[in-house]
């Protein structure tokens, strides 16, 4: 029988931010959480129109953003 024991990763996740986006075409709002943040987007409702990028939920005062 082998056994293996576990060591401790002490490596740090990277920063992941959430960003905020509009679409004019049809009035759609998006939210990305993601580990970059994205040049551009395509609304995926409507497809073809690029979206509005609104900023970083995190600079937004009104929204409180947290993982559950």
């Amino acid at each position: 029988m082998l056994t293996l024991e576990m060591t401790t990763c002490h490596t740090t996740p990277p920063q992941v931010c959430t960003t905020f986006w509009h679409c004019s075409r049809c009035n759609a709002f998006l939210s990305i959480h993601s580990v970059r943040v994205p040049d551009d987007m395509h609304c995926p409702a409507c497809g073809e129109v690029l979206l509005d990028f609104c900023g970083r939920l995190s600079s937004i005062p009104w929204i409180q953003f947290g993982d559950a």
